[in-house]
């Protein structure tokens, strides 16, 4: 069994089980299910596991943040969930609010477009070659790679509509491949942009839906009513043949006649909305996007704004707003978390803050926003500040992004124009606005972090517990004790002293919990839980005790400064043994030693360190 079969199991364990979820689908990083009864989620355990980054959940709704690996959970998760469907047709239908239906939009929305998306990646970086051989490599036009290339390009857009149709049907729990066949008819050349048609006498618009979304999502939704109320009424005997005829027959013409144009005028206020906006706001709407788009992908409403940016393109070509205040947020969010990986002492903290990073300015922040923003207030800032300027930048110039690729640094090159002018203003605009958002992000969350930390060593310094030194002496790190067990802090971490005199004192308040019979070593236990361990000079347990006075016994309350033990310090030196006296905090796990003296030497009851 696979680590990804242990967690899909570990999934479903949480969530009710395969009969608990209603739909299933993925994005780049998560897993996106919505559930039959949300009270079933289990969020503090789901979290609890390594390979889930984060979750979200909206009523019925959730995403688990897995990953770049998300595809193959997915594969494994939709494999357990045959039985799920039988179950879904036995729930009652539930009263819904009016926030729970707007979740529901949105999260149709998101359910319908990101399955596409792989696919405009694939055309859109195919653009991206394309202009980079005319622009080079002096590519001709009429070459068959040319051709190749641009029909690669332009059959990932000019059949959106067939895309949309199955990725919708499924998403509504119809069959995909009806919903893939309406776009297909809406594309065909027959209908497509053709004047003069009419269906039963009555007038069919001329419209042209190649690259278009929203009216073959409309008619989707129109099928989906069709298909439900036919499987209550078509006896099942004949169902398998006669339904897909009812439903199409019906659904083209009334697509073709009334959605279809509706969904197209819906498209068009969108488009002409957005260009109000902008008109309006200008440059600080970009801005304003570009700081809300880390909100946006935690909650996972960032995938509504797709339709928006359809809108755009197919209207002019490109998309002068979501995408480039995407732009400026994505990097801002990479570098955010990469500034964090500078800052960050513990390993594991600072590879995950790394990897995150470096996946974000490449265009994917799930990993750096639920694995390093949600935790660090500083990175977060530091990323909506970041994006902020760096969108205000991108409105300010009119960046245009002319294809869909998550924005970051591997999709500079869909910033080229797609009319073969080259290398225009517009691609040189968007590297200083990656710059710009970088630079931005990076520093404010450095400098915010660094003075976080700052104030938390001095918090920490007030608070820390003080341990004197119990005796007189130079200081030297426990790394140069001429013993592994305790240069290795095998035991635990702390200071040595080489002491000056034969006597050790108490050096905080608080109990004796271990002498020993040779007398060579005692151990202490704070007022705060912490134990320490003084042992005097190295090997000397094989004196058995000679040169060696306690004044002290087991489970004593002992003061800061009080007599503990003498020896007979010139004896062991002329014994040949090593004095050197570690004093080290033997419950590591429970304490971390904040701070030591700084001073070379120091005298009996001085400050020594200082554990949390």
């Amino acid at each position: 069994m696979s680590k990804y079969d242990e967690l899909v199991t570990y999934i479903y364990e949480n969530i009710g089980g395969a009969a608990n979820v209603k739909t299933a689908n993925h994005c780049a990083t998560r897993l996106r299910l919505q559930l039959i009864d949300g009270s079933k989620f289990n969020d503090d355990a789901l979290k609890k596991n390594k390979f889930i980054l984060g979750t979200v959940k909206r009523d019925q709704d959730i995403q688990l943040i897995i990953g770049p690996d998300v595809p193959k959970v997915y594969a494994l998760f939709t494999d357990k969930m045959d039985t799920a469907s039988e179950t879904i047709a036995s729930q009652g239908k539930q009263q819904k609010t009016l926030k729970q239906y707007g979740t529901m939009v949105v999260d149709f929305i998101s359910g319908t477009f990101v399955p596409v998306l792989p696919v405009l990646v694939a055309a859109g970086l195919v653009s991206a070659v394309l202009n980079i051989g005319v622009t080079f490599f002096g590519l001709a036009a009429d070459s068959g790679t040319y051709t190749v290339l641009n029909a690669i390009n332009n059959a990932g857009f000019y059949f959106l509509p067939v895309f949309i149709g199955y990725s919708a049907a499924r998403k509504l729990g119809i069959d995909g491949m009806m919903g893939m066949f309406l776009g297909a008819i809406m594309v065909h050349s027959f209908i497509n942009g053709v004047e003069g048609l009419s269906f039963l006498g009555v007038s069919i618009p001329t419209i042209s839906y190649n690259t278009t979304t929203i009216p073959v999502i409309f008619g989707v939704l129109f099928m989906a009513l069709l298909d439900k109320g036919a499987d209550k009424v078509i006896p099942q005997s004949i169902k398998y043949f006669v339904k897909p005829l009812f439903v199409i027959l019906i659904t083209v013409p009334v697509t073709l006649i009334v959605l279809g144009p509706l969904g197209n005028t819906v498209g068009g206020y969108i488009a002409n909305g957005l260009g109000f906006m902008y008109e309006k706001l200008g440059w600080f709407s970009v801005g304003l996007l570009g700081a809300a788009t880390p909100l946006l992908v935690m909650t996972g409403t960032n995938q509504a704004l797709f339709p928006l940016v359809f809108a755009m393109l197919g209207d002019y070509g490109y998309d002068s707003f979501v995408m480039p205040a995407m732009l400026a947020a994505n990097v801002a969010v990479g570098a955010s978390a990469l500034a964090i990986s500078i800052l960050e002492n513990k390993s594991d903290k600072r590879a995950l803050a790394f990897s995150a990073g470096l996946t974000g300015v490449m265009g994917i922040t799930e990993p750096a926003i639920f694995g390093v923003l949600i935790n660090y207030r500083s990175a977060f800032i530091g990323a909506i500040s970041g994006g902020a300027i760096g969108g205000i930048l991108a409105g300010f110039v009119q960046l245009k992004q002319y294809a869909v690729v998550s924005p970051g640094i591997i999709a500079i090159p869909t910033f080229i124009p797609t009319d073969g002018s080259g290398l225009t203003s517009n691609f040189w605009f968007s590297i200083v606005v990656v710059l710009v958002s970088v630079i931005a992000s990076f520093g404010l969350t450095f400098m915010l972090e660094k003075r976080k930390r700052g104030e938390d060593i001095l918090e920490k310094a007030e608070d820390a517990f003080k341990v004197s030194s119990p005796l007189k002496g130079e200081v030297v790190a426990i790394e140069a004790v001429n013993d592994p067990m305790f240069s290795q802090k095998m035991m635990g971490d702390g200071v040595a002293i080489i002491p000056e005199e034969g006597l050790i004192v108490s050096p905080f308040d608080g109990y004796v919990i271990m002498t020993t019979p040779t007398k060579h070593a005692i151990g202490l236990r704070g007022d705060n839980g912490v134990e320490i361990l003084i042992h005097v000079g190295i090997d000397t347990v094989q004196l058995n005790g000679e040169g060696y006075e306690l004044f002290v016994k087991e489970n004593q309350y002992v003061h800061l400064g009080e007599k503990l033990m003498a020896f007979d310090l010139s004896n062991i030196k002329a014994l040949g043994y090593d004095v050197t006296t570690p004093i080290i905090v033997t419950n590591p796990e429970e304490h971390e030693r904040f701070a030591k003296t700084i001073q070379n030497k120091v005298s009996q009851s001085e400050y020594l360190f200082s554990v949390n």
